[in-house]
């Protein structure tokens, strides 16, 4: 008579497998469904939606820049060499400058 345990994984993989396809038909079926209101959007006279924009440079809340920029300011102050700290600053007064500039 086979362990009870292999009974409890089989039943685990069955039960994971019938998940994994009811996720998968219902995001098939949410996917259809938003197709099928832009189809009816566009038929109708609107305009489609935008396309996405890529969000994988930008923070959360501020932007990237902004991150970098106070990760850069925290590195200067705790800095103890002096020559680099005047680099850094130069280097973050000449991307400030150029981003005022456009």
């Amino acid at each position: 008579m086979p362990d009870p345990s292999f009974y409890a994984q089989q039943a685990a993989q069955q039960a994971q497998q019938q998940s994994q396809q009811a996720n998968q038909q219902a995001h098939q079926q949410a996917m259809r469904a938003h197709q099928r209101a832009v189809d009816h959007a566009i038929r109708h006279g609107h305009r489609p939606p935008p396309a996405p924009s890529p969000t994988a440079y930008r923070g959360g809340r501020g932007g990237g820049l902004v991150s970098f920029l106070v990760l850069v300011a925290v590195v200067v102050v705790l800095a103890k060499d002096t020559a680099l700290r005047d680099s850094i600053l130069g280097s973050i007064q000449h991307l400030l400058a150029r981003i005022q500039n456009g």
